[in-house]
């Protein structure tokens, strides 16, 4: 290994200089044992701790303080010079402009690794960037930090976000850790991502069926939870799951009144556990609507509206309500209050008898789930 590179961030706002010194210390006193250097930049998070580190810690080494453009160059054993590293750290805690704008270093025909903290989102607080500007530099490969959720940005050659070490929250979903950068003899460079997380957050859905029961979906909750796992890296401890539970079934009211059942789930699959961490159980009632069409009751009129809107013409009542209800959504479209929309767009259109159609029957489902719902509780109470 020539070198372990951090793209920013190593130190955060909560951990700042006397907290992190021990551990960053420790760090690079080991790479250095094995004579690989550390070679950091500053992020938006570090920009004002991480420069005063690299001054006490030995071995840490930093690039591009200030805000300017530095090379560390990686050699060989015989002395010749393989790669460079460029990097450019933030100068304090929001820069509003795009880095590569001051890139000044010289191209010698040596493949060079781009190394800096941007973001290539919509935000411009924090050095923005545009991947095809990278992509059109001349690097070998760009390392960049800020984003936590790991992934390529673009392939070749590649822009990389290698993320966090560790998912930093729930919504930070998949494999962690760091990535290997291999330099091939054509400059070309390859990207492996090596999982090395010990926490993983997860969401795993569980579709019930009709004909299941409580017992029934736990025992699928189990199975797609040890799927999971065969996903995760050899080095996740923890899978932090969020359980969700969706579809039709007979078990709504049971799989709603026992959730907390769902929310004490714990396994243990080779050397990870599974935690069960959050759970949503969205599901609806199972309902023949054949069987409740033409009943007198709401139920029995909605189901019969249902059937109408998916093509069922032997029910006419219900057709002069459909047309009626398509003939209010184009009289609002026609409205003023659609008046900019229509000057501004010019793909807009009124709404077709199909889209009425969709609207009614999406309305119509939740009445009846609604309607089929408060039988349940009271059938309970």
């Amino acid at each position: 290994m020539d070198a372990v590179v951090v793209a920013g961030d190593l130190v955060d706002n909560e951990n700042r200089y006397a907290e992190a010194f021990g551990a960053v210390e420790s760090v690079a006193a080991t790479l250095a044992a094995a004579d690989i250097p550390l070679v950091v930049v500053a992020g938006n998070h570090d920009a004002d701790v991480l420069p005063d580190l690299a001054d006490a810690i030995d071995h840490l080494q930093l690039l591009g303080g200030d805000g300017t453009w530095e090379r560390r160059s990686l050699t060989a054993a015989d002395g010749e010079t393989r790669f460079h590293l460029d990097g450019w750290s933030f100068p304090g805690r929001y820069y509003h402009e795009s880095p590569l704008a001051t890139y000044d270093l010289p191209d010698d025909g040596v493949p060079r690794l781009g190394v800096v903290h941007a973001d290539v989102s919509d935000e411009d607080r924090y050095a923005p960037v545009a991947v095809d500007d990278l992509a059109a530099s001349g690097h070998a490969a760009w390392v960049l930090g800020h984003l936590h959720v790991p992934g390529p940005r673009h392939d070749n050659p590649p822009v990389l976000y290698p993320g966090s070490l560790q998912p930093l929250d729930p919504s930070e979903t998949g494999s962690h850790g760091a990535w290997l950068l291999s330099a091939e003899s054509d400059g070309t460079v390859d990207t492996e991502p090596l999982g090395l997380a010990t926490l993983q957050y997860h969401e795993v859905v569980v579709s019930a069926t009709p004909e299941q029961g409580v017992h029934d979906v736990v025992d699928t909750a189990h199975e797609q939870l040890r799927d999971a796992v065969t996903n995760c890296g050899t080095e996740t401890d923890l899978l932090a799951a969020d359980l969700v539970i969706e579809g039709r079934t007979d078990a709504n009211a049971d799989l709603r009144n026992r959730r907390g059942e769902f929310e004490q789930i714990e396994l243990t699959d080779g050397g990870t556990t599974v935690r069960v961490v959050d759970v949503d159980i969205t599901t609806r009632p199972s309902i023949d609507l054949a069987e409740h069409a033409g009943n007198d009751d709401p139920i029995g009129y909605l189901a019969g509206l249902l059937r109408a809107l998916d093509g069922d013409d032997s029910l006419d009542p219900y057709q002069d309500v459909i047309e009626t209800a398509h003939a209010s959504v184009r009289e609002t479209h026609d409205s003023n209050a659609y008046r900019e929309l229509k000057s501004h767009d010019e793909t807009y259109t009124r709404p077709t008898e199909a889209e009425t159609k969709e609207i009614l029957r999406q309305q119509a489902r939740q009445l009846v789930d609604a309607f089929v719902e408060q039988q349940e509780v009271t059938a309970n109470e």
